[in-house]
This record gives C-alpha cells, sequence and structure tokens, in this order.
C-alpha cells in the first residue's frame, strides 16, 4: 500500500467515534445506505469521513458519482477498527468483573410502539435493571425495527429489542416472546365489511402498506397486492390504515385502541393472523459484559412474566 511514512496521531473518543461511522458505512455499502442506520445526512457522513482520513492522513475509501469502494488502506482500518472495539468491549468486561458492580454507560435501542405491549414488559425490565445498576448511566432510543438491529452491529447500541431478525453477522438474537399480528383496516374501507371468512384469494385490486425494513407483509400473506405505500415504522403504518386508502399488517396490541374507538378494525378474512417475535439482540462478543447480560436477562424475565399474566 502506497501510504504516507508519518505516524498516525493518538487516538481519541472522536477518533473512536469517527471509526465507528466509517465501519457502519463500510458494512452499509455506501454513504446512502448508511444515512438510515447512522441517523445523519449523506454530506454530514462525508464530511466525517474526510475528517478521518485527515486524522490517518490516508484516502480510506472512494465515494462519489461512480459509486462507494474501500481502498486497500480502508480494508485495513476497518478490520483493525472491529479489533479495536471488540477490544474496548473487552476492557469494559474485566474492569465490571473486577468490581464486581455494573457500571459505565448501556446504550439500549427500541423498536418503536414497545409501550403498547401487553403489560409494557419493557418499562418492567427497566425498572429492574435500574434498581441494580445504580452506577450505570442508561441511554435509551427507539427507532424502526430494522434500525433497531442495525445499531447493535454499527456499535451504536450493546442491545436492541426488535422484531427484526435478519441474522446479520456477530449478533446474537434471543426470543422474548411472540405476538400475534394482522390485517387491518380503516372502518371507511371496503374490506371493513366483507363476509366473514372470506378467502385472502377472493380480494383483488387491493393496496397494502408494506414496511421499509422489510417489504414482506403480502408475500407473507400469499397475495400480490399492489404496495403505493411504505411505512418506516408501526405508527406510519397506523396513519397510512386510518386514511381509508390502505390496508395493513399490525401487531394486535398495536391495533387494539383504534379497534376499541371505533377506527379500525381487524380484516375477517379465512386466516387472520401471522405470527411474529420480538427480540433481543446484542453482539455475540459482547455477550459477557454484565450489563449486556444483566439487561438481556431483566428483559427475558420480564417478558416471561408478562405472558403468564396475559394467561391467567
Amino acid at each position: 500500500m502506497n501510504v504516507p511514512k508519518q505516524n498516525i496521531p493518538p487516538i481519541h473518543d472522536v477518533d473512536i467515534r469517527l471509526l465507528r461511522i466509517f465501519k457502519s458505512v463500510v458494512e452499509c455499502g455506501g454513504l446512502s445506505a448508511a444515512e438510515y442506520t447512522l441517523g445523519v445526512g449523506r454530506s454530514a457522513i462525508s464530511k466525517h469521513l474526510s475528517d478521518l482520513e485527515a486524522r490517518l492522513m490516508v484516502r480510506l475509501c472512494e465515494r462519489g458519482r461512480s459509486g462507494f469502494s474501500i481502498t486497500p488502506y480502508g480494508e485495513t482500518v476497518y478490520r483493525a477498527t472491529i479489533e479495536l472495539l471488540d477490544a474496548l468491549d473487552q476492557f469494559r468486561a474485566q474492569v465490571s468483573a473486577a468490581k464486581g458492580v455494573l457500571t459505565g454507560a448501556a446504550d439500549l435501542c427500541l423498536m418503536d410502539n414497545l409501550h403498547l405491549e401487553r403489560g409494557n414488559p419493557v418499562a418492567t425490565a427497566l425498572k429492574k435493571f435500574s434498581q441494580r445498576s445504580h452506577g450505570v448511566t442508561l441511554n435509551v432510543s427507539t427507532a424502526g425495527p430494522g434500525e433497531a438491529e442495525e445499531a447493535v452491529s454499527a456499535r451504536l447500541a450493546n442491545v436492541a429489542v426488535t422484531s427484526s431478525n435478519s441474522g446479520l453477522p456477530g449478533l446474537t438474537y434471543k426470543a422474548l416472546a411472540v405476538h400475534r399480528s394482522a390485517l387491518y383496516a380503516a372502518t371507511s374501507h371496503r374490506l371493513a365489511s366483507i363476509r366473514p371468512g372470506t378467502a385472502l384469494s377472493e380480494i383483488d385490486d387491493l393496496d397494502i402498506v408494506t414496511r421499509a425494513y422489510q417489504r414482506r407483509e403480502h408475500s407473507l400473506l400469499g397475495l400480490g397486492w399492489r404496495s403505493s405505500a411504505v411505512a418506516n415504522d408501526q405508527e406510519a403504518t397506523v396513519q397510512l390504515i386510518l386514511s381509508g386508502q390502505f390496508v395493513g399488517v399490525l401487531t394486535e396490541h398495536t391495533a387494539d385502541p383504534w379497534v376499541q374507538n371505533g377506527k379500525m378494525v381487524r380484516v375477517p378474512v379465512e386466516q387472520p393472523f401471522i405470527e411474529t417475535s420480538t427480540y433481543v439482540v446484542f453482539r455475540t462478543k459482547s455477550k459477557n459484559l454484565p450489563v449486556v447480560q444483566a439487561i438481556a436477562q431483566d428483559l427475558a424475565n420480564a417478558y416471561a412474566g408478562a405472558s403468564k399474566a396475559n394467561a391467567a
């Protein structure tokens, strides 16, 4: 590799942040694709990459109209970044274990609308965790299902609770609960009054909301319906359904408030339900971090308790 001979400067917090951004861009395959994961615009990402290149005095990647490609030196920096971040995780684990207490910060990314789950198990888990970990700063954010999963992969979060399971390399997924989802329509939509038990094959010319992170609802239902609306989260799906122009798949706990106030109905088709899972997601190499273990266990216990209460 033809690179300058100068030594790189000492690594500071700002450099680690820039390295995380570079890692995300590489794993997303470009700046535009990384916008969703990082939550910032293309121009900001480009500036961060330029700042990192200036710090390291090398060209890490090619970006522009011709597309994105990583340079040989960029490949070296990418692999070294993974090793650095893994080493930081291991350092935290060893120090926490030696002290016998939970310390530091925990970054938790939650899929949108989890507060609507029956019994709100996430709140129960947060209460338990905060009661036994006074030395931990808990940073909680919300995102779409796919974005929450990717936040863990990009090391923007330690743990995520999400329904998205893309099998990303380096991540561990543990099921917390299984929920029922169904096809819903506004009470003003023509499907609201169809004959109960109608076969899906009898329904045609339908516009269904699909999700940005996983455009699969119509394929799950075994249909070829068109989709002219894409939602980034369940709240957006709700609004599109309430417009009366679209039908969409929602979890029961998300749809329940709207069904109860008469604004929405579950479409009474012959195979009404789809089962979806909620997962706790964390990096496999971080599984021994005391903070990660504690959050994951508190979430598992809270979901198990909510399941028992709902079944009673």
